[in-house]
This record gives structure tokens, sequence and C-alpha cells, in this order.
């Protein structure tokens, strides 16, 4: 029997591989001697919002497109395609790792004051390594952007943008005044549930929260299968959806292992792009005849605009940069999604363990049809709530999302996490390792604050461009957010108190909640540990917040009034020509979930824009 599992693990790995070369995207980079000295457009960086940017543009056959990414292709990373080795991705080349300031508002870290931020890294940012919750947020969150004085960013503006690039291909009915079928961006939901996620739906139901088919839909409150950016059981980045399609072009020329320097700036007009060469020291000026376009994010925007002298002036003449739009607030605006873990056991294999993965049958399955707990990262379940702290006046608008992991078993998430948060990882190496629970499933509840009032700061390290910027977020630096945190985790528990998930967690001998009370979480909790008073929330909330890597704002959009904004409405740089900003760094505040969705739906409007112009 051995031997023909055996067998059977090596025909569906072989299979396995020839879908992946079908299926996959190789991409080759232009050679530095074909590399002109001049194309009409130059985007910086090949993310989420870099991607669409330059896929875009190269429709035109009569505009050339020059694509620079710092990271590389990762052709040969099969895990990349496969959504439940997403928490492998952050240990690769192809994050950022980025180290974020601690202002010692959140729980020990593991890096003595300092967080990791993921951050992706090549071809499709982000969008090649996130969780690919496709979540656009809330309409409210666009007419408040719209209020500010950016016009043309209503949710009316912007929902026509959202539909031209998705294809929505999941069997839940879902509004189609919402949803686009033609896009090249596909969006799925995961068909069939297990025990404990739909137990969950029964659970809310039962505290009276509403089970809702489309978040993305008419009315964003409550609680629904995630719906994600994979097509067929495949992560579907940008890199996917637009690059490839487009990679063929005569027009579009794309450099990997292109490390952006600064903007080159004229008078006041930005007329091209410094970088370094791939695996080389050598630096290479490219000039653009009618626009660069910075989509590096909201960490590398803001420092390659400081390092070309644009931004805060004391920050720039303190590291010997000369000023040329001293009067820009670059780098600040720092906005970030908190995040908690409420890891609790269950009483049987009610959900995914490592075991299901590592099947044959659970390998089969994937590689045939593309389904089963393979092509899923795991947070299949998600839910949008509003506290007693919610804003009145945006009634329509929730503050707090829930996120449901359930998967255990698997200490390589511990290291993963353990990157980020040591206890939070501590917790999922006893969950996996421990003799007394091992075999059995956890969850674990994922609470964030959608509407932080904190706000940090990116600034440069030094003049080195290949110097790290510092990240200071300033995490619960205003006390509403702490307030909304300890309610996240109030209503959480509640939730959990409900009689179809009690009948998954009770069992003779047995607290759910055991491993997540040992940990000592100091003052304000009964005996150092753990119990459900407002303070002891309110500890444990900082203890084990930790970021969602959702930072925006750092290249704020606003009226040129405004001295917190950078780009105007139309994405351009204020008090410069030539340049304009097209990423998740542009938005004004957080959106009402995650931010892939929305950087996505800026890059196409800035497209629509840019093309417009050119016309």
């Amino acid at each position: 029997m051995r031997t023909f599992a055996k067998l059977a693990a090596v025909i569906a790995l072989f299979a396995y591989g020839l879908v992946k070369l079908n299926t996959s995207p190789k991409y080759d980079n232009v050679a530095v001697k074909d590399l002109k000295d001049e194309y009409d457009f130059i985007v910086v960086g090949a993310g989420s919002a870099g991607c669409v940017v330059a896929a875009r543009l190269s429709e035109n056959p009569n505009i050339s497109v020059l694509l620079l990414e710092s990271g590389d292709s990762h052709n040969d990373n099969w895990k990349v395609g496969v959504p439940l080795a997403t928490h492998t991705l952050p240990a690769t080349n192809m994050n950022w790792r980025y180290m974020a300031t601690d202002n010692g508002m959140v729980g020990k870290t593991k890096y003595g004051g300092q967080t990791h931020w993921i951050a992706g890294k090549g071809l499709g940012g982000s969008s090649a390594i996130n969780w690919m919750m496709y979540v656009r947020g809330n309409a409210e969150d666009y007419n408040s952007w719209a209020r500010e004085g950016n016009d043309g960013w209503s949710y009316d503006d912007v929902l026509p943008y959202f539909k031209k690039a998705e294809t929505y291909t999941g069997s839940l009915d879902v509004d189609e005044e919402y949803h686009g079928n033609s896009g090249p961006l596909s969006v799925s939901i995961v068909e069939k549930l297990t025990p404990v996620q739909s137990a969950f739906l029964e659970a809310v139901q039962e505290k009276g929260y509403p089970v809702n088919n489309d978040y993305n839909g008419k009315t964003q409150f409550g609680f629904s299968r995630t719906q994600y950016t994979i097509k067929d059981g495949r992560r579907w980045s940008t890199a996917d959806a637009y690059l490839r399609p487009a990679w063929h072009r005569g027009n579009l020329d794309v450099m990997t292992g292109a490390h952006v320097d600064k903007v080159v700036v004229e008078g006041r007009r930005v007329v091209g792009v410094e970088f370094y060469l791939p695996f080389s020291m050598e630096k290479r000026t490219v000039r653009s005849r009618k626009e660069s376009i910075l989509s590096a994010g909201s960490v590398a925007s803001p420092k390659i605009l400081m390092q070309s002298g644009i931004g805060p002036e004391e920050e720039l003449t303190k590291h010997g940069i000369i000023p040329i739009v001293a009067d820009l607030s670059v780098g600040r605006n720092l906005q970030d999604h908190l995040v908690s873990s409420v890891p609790f056991l269950l009483n049987g294999h009610h959900g995914n363990h490592e075991a299901d993965a590592q099947s044959v049958s659970s390998l089969v399955e994937y590689v045939v049809w593309g389904t089963g707990v393979l092509s899923t990262p795991g947070m299949d379940l998600t839910g949008f709530v509003r506290t007693k702290y919610a804003v009145a006046e945006n009634a329509t608008r929730p503050d707090v999302q829930y996120s449901a992991f359930c998967f255990a078993g698997d200490p390589e998430m511990a290291t993963v996490i353990g990157n980020i948060r040591k206890d939070i990882a501590y917790l999922r190496i006893r969950i996996s390792n421990s003799s007394d629970i091992k075999g059995l499933n956890s969850c674990d509840i994922i609470p964030t604050l959608l509407h932080p009032e904190s706000r940090g700061q990116v600034r440069l390290r030094s003049s080195n461009p290949f110097d790290s910027p510092i990240i200071e977020p300033n995490y619960f630096s205003a006390r509403k957010d702490v307030e909304v945190f300890r309610e996240s985790l109030k209503i959480l528990l509640d939730i959990l108190d409900a009689k179809p998930l009690r009948m998954l967690m009770d069992a003779d001998g047995q607290d759910p909640f055991a491993i997540f009370r040992e940990m000592k979480v100091g003052s304000g909790c009964i005996g150092g540990g753990y119990d459900e008073s407002d303070e002891c929330m309110e500890r444990v909330g900082q203890h084990f917040a930790f970021t969602q890597w959702h930072p925006i704002g750092t290249c704020k959009m606003g009226p040129r009034s405004d001295p917190s904004a950078v780009v105007g409405s139309d994405l351009k740089v204020h008090g410069l020509d030539g340049i304009r900003v097209v990423d998740a760094s542009i938005m004004p505040t957080l959106v009402s979930g995650n931010t892939n969705a929305p950087t996505i739906m800026i890059a196409e409007k800035a497209a629509d824009m840019i093309k417009k112009h050119w016309d």
C-alpha cells in the first residue's frame, strides 16, 4: 500500500509539473543592449499597480513603455501559484523584509523594538505574495475622499474601474451592478466550507449578524465567504492577469533587477529615471518623453521621491540632498491596519490540518480539478461589523473586520509568524507539536482595526538608495484605536460562545482557549494571564497586535491647498510636471478592508486618466 501511495504521489507531482509548465508565466528581461535611451512612459515598480499601468498604457502600439522592477520574475518558484503555500513566500526573496520601529504601544516583538513588514518584491509585487483577499472597501471610503477635494474619486466614479478589472467566477449570486464579467482579474470563492466554517456562519447569525453573500456589493455588513484573486485554483496576481498577456508587445520593455535611485528633474519637470542595471553597480539614466510613473508602493515611492529632492526640506537637507520641491509632506500620513489573533482548539477534525494538505488525494484533487485544501490560503470567511465606537455620520461603514483562518499543524507557519510576533508563533508551535493536542484542528479568528486614527511616517535612513528607510507606524498612539481594538475582541469572544461553535470546541478536560490563556500579558489581567475585563481586553489587544501589511497614505492625494497632500486628484505630484504616483501611497485614508483590490482600481483609473491626457 505504501509503495502504491508513493507511486501515486510521484505521478501527481509529475502531473503538477506539466500543469505548471503550461500555466505559469515565463518572463524574460529586455537585454541591456536593447534598452532604449528614451521611452514615452517609464513605470517604476511592477507590483499590484505597476503591472496594471504598464499593461494598459502599452495597449496603444504607438506608445513605448519601460517597466522597471527591483525584484526578479520568480519564474522558478512553483509556490507562488499554490494558494496554501502563501505563508512560505515572505521567507523568500519575494519580500523586501522591511523593519518598522515599535513605539512601545504593541506587544513584545521578535527583533527588539522592531516589527517585520512584508512587502512584495518582484513581478506582481504584493499581489504575488499576499493572501489574495479581494475586498474593495466601503462606498463611504471613496465618498469621503471626494469630499476632501479629490474630484472624480467618489464611489460612483471608481466603481466602473473595479468592474473593468474583474471577472467574477464564484457560484454565489452577486449583483451584476457591482461586478465585472470580462476583466483580466479573476475573482472566485471557495465553493466548499469545512464543518467549523459552516458552524461559524451559524454562530454569527445566532448573535444577530447577517450572512452576506457579497461584501463587495450593495452592502458590506455581515459575514461572507472570502472573495479571492484565484483562477482555477491558482493565485492570479497582476503579473498573471495584466503583464503576462502584454509581454509579447514590441512597445513594452520590462527589466527586473533594476534598482531605482531617483527621478531626474530639469527645472520643474521630471524627464527620466536613474537606476542601477541588474547584477551591476552600473548606473543608467533613461528619459521619459511624456511621464515617469512611480508605482513602487507606500514605502518605496516616498523613498524615491525624497532621494530625488522632493519632500520635507528638513528631511532632505539632513541627508545632504538638495531640495527641489521642499514643501511636500512626502512620507507623512502613514496608516496601516492592525490585527490580532485569537486561536482556539476544536474537539475533533472539523477543519483543515497539515495532514490534509500532505495527502496524495489532496494533491491529486488540486492538480486535476484545482480544488481542495491546496487551492485556498485558508482565510475563507470574512466579516464586517460596527462597534459602539464607529463614527455616527458614517452609518454604512464598518470599523472592524474579522477573518477566520482554520488550518492547524504547520510549524512552518509558526516560523513565518515568528518573524513578526514571537508570542503568536509560540501559540501555533504549541498547537502543532503538543502531544496532547497534536492532530486536532484549531482556528485563528483575526480582528482588524479598519480605521485607525494613529498616523506614522516613512523617513530616509541615509542618501544611499540601497539603505532601507525608517518606518515609524506609531501604532496605538491614538487612544480610540485601543478602545476599538478592545471592543473587537469582546465581540469576537461573544461570537465564539455561540452554540454552533461551542459544540465543536467543548470536550471533557479540554479548554479551547488553554494555550491562549497561558500567555502572560502582564498587568490588567487576573494573575497576569487572561480574563475578559475591559482592562485585560485592552492589554490582550495591544500585546498580540501586529501589522496586516496594508500601509497607505505616504504620498497622500489631495488639493494643493492641503498641506499634507503630495499629489492631486490627477495623481500628478504637486509642483512638478511629468510625474505621477500610482499605488496605495496616494490613498488619503484607509479603506474598509484589504488594500490590494483598491490599489488595482487606482491603477486602472490612473491609466485611463493618463491615456485621455495624452490623446
